[in-house]
């Protein structure tokens, strides 16, 4: 049944990138670019052995040269942008907006390529659409919550109530990245679980 390993197998790497997904959101201690170096570096050389495992010999030089340009662009880039985004609206949302590459993948191939799009794949578009809506809508609250002193590195900016430390002439709204420490704060605001609300929720105030 070929079919239904394949689909075992699919549901596998899903699980897989999950957790990978899951757990690199919260890392905070280095940049998002560094995270993606490290796992590139790791994740190429399993990828390079099994690959030269699998087929006993490395390729043509071009064909190497192709490969890391598509994986500089589509996994380099696109997992640094993904961290960031986890990092400011938590893993869940995150991998949810994440979660619609295959509708950009459709698009790609119908304008590119000419494939035709079917009102099933439509739908399917609709109905993301429509879940990342109650997904924001719904999954943000608010209650009073304590902030323990913290110390991490993360891009972020000076009007979100949370980084208090000054830069001189630079305005509040300027994104930025560097190591920074929090003192412990006990306030109240709408937020989402993200790298600064982990905490637990004994009552919820909507």
């Amino acid at each position: 049944m070929p079919g239904v390993w394949a689909v075992l197998l699919v549901t596998g790497g899903c699980f897989c990138w999950g957790f990978d997904n899951h757990f690199t959101a919260l890392i905070d201690g280095i940049r998002p670019a560094e995270i993606t170096l490290w796992k590139g570096l790791v994740a190429g050389v399993v990828n390079l052995g099994v690959g030269v495992g699998l087929s006993g010999e490395v390729g043509a030089l071009s064909g190497i040269g192709i490969a890391l340009g598509v994986g500089a662009l589509a996994y380099g880039l696109s997992i640094v942008l993904y961290i960031l985004s986890a990092q400011i609206l938590g893993a869940t949302r995150a991998q949810m907006i994440f979660a619609s590459a295959p509708f950009f993948g459709v698009a790609l191939a119908a304008a590119a390529l000419g494939e035709p799009i079917s009102l099933l794949q439509i739908a399917a578009a609709i109905l993301l659409v429509i879940s990342l809506a109650f997904l924001f809508l719904k999954n943000r609250h608010t209650h009073e919550h304590t902030h323990e002193e913290l110390e991490h590195e993360h891009w972020h900016r000076h009007d979100d109530k949370h980084h208090t430390h000054v830069h001189e002439g630079e305005p509040a709204s300027l994104w930025h990245c560097h190591s920074h420490q929090h003192e412990p704060l006990t306030h109240t605001h709408p937020h989402w679980p993200n790298q600064h609300h982990r905490h637990k929720h004994p009552r919820m105030v909507n």
